[in-house]
């Protein structure tokens, strides 16, 4: 990667995280990054294709992170418990995932929900994916993948999204044994 580029991508980065995606124009990210929009232009088709960089490159590192899980010998209820808690708080600190669900809810842009919509379909596969080897490996008895898969994504989802409206501060801990909980009924 150039050196140009990367400064493209760290003054992208930067001013996404703090003003949001519709707020960002090619002209602020070009004079941040001391480089011409036809630099930028060089390495990125357009706005949209530089915020999709940044939504893959989360998705690959919360990918990291649930595979450092993964290897662990642990059982599949400790597995998913630390699963979610570790997504949660990635999610709940991240200045730039924040930044991105904040504007797809108060400024509704067709390139933000279209990211959105990637990563969240992405934690939806890759709880789907943890429950359905967890079945094949005999540690859930026969369920139905997807309807687990659904539960658990949607109280994750409430859990970040709508918990915030609540007077005391969402606990991970107590939410992940929550859902550890529910997976107890299925699990063998």
């Amino acid at each position: 990667m150039t050196e140009k580029k990367i400064k493209v991508i760290n003054a992208a980065r930067e001013l996404f995280s703090r003003y949001g995606y519709k707020k960002v124009s090619m002209d602020a990210i070009a004079k941040k990054s001391l480089v011409t929009k036809k630099t930028i232009y060089t390495y990125f088709k357009d706005k949209d294709e530089l915020l999709k960089y940044f939504v893959y490159e989360e998705l690959d590192n919360m990918k990291k992170a649930v595979e450092k899980i993964e290897k662990k010998q642990i059982p599949f209820s400790e597995r998913i418990h630390e699963m979610i808690y570790t997504l949660l708080d990635y999610k709940q600190n991240n200045r730039f995932l924040v930044t991105l669900a904040c504007e797809a809810e108060d400024i509704p842009s067709p390139s933000v929900k279209k990211c959105t919509d990637i990563i969240n379909k992405s934690i939806r596969n890759a709880i789907k994916d943890k429950i359905e080897k967890a079945a094949e490996s005999g540690e859930l008895k026969t369920c139905n993948i997807e309807l687990m898969s659904f539960i658990i994504y949607k109280i994750y989802v409430a859990a970040l999204f709508e918990w915030d409206d609540l007077e005391k501060p969402i606990d991970k801990d107590e939410l992940a044994d929550a859902l550890t909980t529910i997976l107890n009924n299925w699990i063998a």
